[in-house]
């Protein structure tokens, strides 16, 4: 692993291979865990890192969990982040930990959920959010353009011209709640959007993912060899 501070707020991590970040992320996640609240990302990248967490016996007991985001399809469509994680994560949650966005959703009503949402803010910390990096600049569903900082909500929905489905996300005023920031980066695709924030090519509507980094007090990325390269001083 290769590590350097970009400035006193981001600490950059690179590996060699995919296996080695890995096992550095899977202790971070397990301490940030066992410390209370943590927001995860869906999708595919962080399968093997959640499996590998859940035969972990260094875990404690009742971990809660948001998802950053979800998209809107019932919990067994293979698009549903909520399923992934229970199926891959399979783990000591504390009870109504993590939420179905999508039930919640066909129970009631969207003021309804960022009601629920803004009770558990209010009784806990976040402690970290764990959150990729798409190769278009998006994190979480804070897409180009839609990224809707200004929104004083805890969450919302949008929907992308290219999806037939709608999503629910947790806002970037939320986000940015977090006592840290983590990025996971992985592939090729990834390094461009990541060279254009370090090297000062900031365009936050462009690339959403740059306005948490660039804002928060405590971010680190940890990069594979491909999303990685070339990063540096």
């Amino acid at each position: 692993m290769k590590s350097f501070y970009f400035n006193q707020n981001i600490k950059v991590n690179t590996y060699e291979n995919f296996n080695l970040l890995k096992d550095e992320i899977v202790n971070l996640f397990i301490k940030e865990f066992n410390k209370g609240l943590c927001i995860v990302s869906g999708g595919n990248t962080p399968k093997n890192i959640y499996k590998k967490i859940s035969i972990s016996n260094d875990l404690g007991a009742n971990i809660k969990v948001l998802l950053a985001d979800d998209r809107l399809v019932s919990n067994n469509n293979e698009k549903s982040n909520y399923q992934m994680l229970l199926n891959n994560l399979q783990i000591d949650y504390e009870n109504n930990y993590p939420i179905s966005y999508f039930d919640e959703l066909e129970l009631s009503n969207l003021k309804s959920l960022q009601n629920k949402v803004e009770i558990i803010l209010k009784k806990n910390k976040i402690y970290s959010s764990f959150l990729g990096v798409g190769d278009d600049g998006h994190t979480a569903s804070l897409f180009p353009e839609i990224a809707n900082f200004k929104t004083n909500f805890n969450s919302f929905i949008i929907k992308n011209d290219f999806d037939n489905f709608k999503r629910f996300t947790l806002s970037y005023k939320t986000i940015m709640m977090s006592k840290k920031i983590i990025f996971i980066v992985t592939g090729h695709k990834k390094n461009k959007v990541l060279l254009d924030f370090f090297k000062g090519n900031h365009s936050f509507d462009k690339h959403p993912f740059q306005m948490i980094a660039a804002n928060h007090k405590n971010v680190e990325f940890h990069c594979d060899i491909e999303a990685g390269k070339n990063l540096k001083l």
